[in-house]
């Protein structure tokens, strides 16, 4: 499986072609806000757009697909199969948790990963693919979401945390530090970093020339 998770954004789109075996420019990517399901209608459709935009100055083609509008799992994966790139975005991980398991898409992923599709994600988007989000609350809302779940996807076996060294973030990073004792158990981003996963190696990656 191949895994591309940071804390903003692409911060090394180099090795993100990698990855991904070809140019950004020929990458479909399914782009998944479920994060962002707390704010209004008008917020939450301005936002997905400007996603959209975002990646479009990377050279990607995205269409964003969002959870709430799948109750099949079966027709989820058939959407999401059209993909090369999964994107899911940051914000509230405990919405984006509710979403992945309600629509199925907790049951679909690994299958989808399996089959040559690469995961991608951003803060509440990498968070959620270790095995547990405990200790985000102290950074997110969990009652924002309709039922709280700790459980992460699963599809790393360490708990990826992003935004290290932002002062915004800094009791949340201090509470899941508290609660990872064991050696190697957690894999830490600053805003310009992010985590490669391919196959059962990892490496992480800086922007080469950070905005400050």
């Amino acid at each position: 499986m191949k895994l591309y998770l940071s804390s903003e954004d692409i911060p090394t789109p180099n090795d993100l072609v990698a990855l991904l075996g070809k140019p950004l420019s020929e990458t479909s990517t399914a782009i998944i806000p479920n994060a962002q399901d707390y704010y209004a209608t008008r917020a939450w459709d301005y936002k997905a757009a400007k996603r959209i935009d975002e990646f479009a100055d990377h050279g990607l083609r995205s269409t964003t697909v969002d959870l709430r509008g799948y109750t099949d799992e079966t027709a989820l994966k058939k959407e999401l199969e059209k993909y090369d790139l999964i994107w899911v975005r940051g914000g509230n991980t405990y919405c984006l948790r509710y979403e992945m398991r309600r629509s199925g898409f907790d049951n679909i992923i690994q299958g989808l990963l399996e089959g040559g599709i690469v995961y991608g994600g951003d803060s509440a988007g990498a968070i959620i693919a270790g095995p547990s989000i405990a200790g985000i609350e102290s950074a997110d809302i969990p009652d924002f979401a309709p039922a709280i779940i700790e459980e992460g996807l699963g599809l790393v076996p360490y708990v990826v945390l992003p935004h290290v060294g932002n002062p915004l973030f800094a009791e949340a990073i201090d509470t899941v530090r508290s609660l990872r004792h064991k050696p190697g158990e957690l894999i830490e981003l600053t805003d310009t970093q992010a985590v490669i996963f391919d196959g059962d190696k990892y490496r992480v990656v800086e922007a080469a020339n950070p905005q400050v």
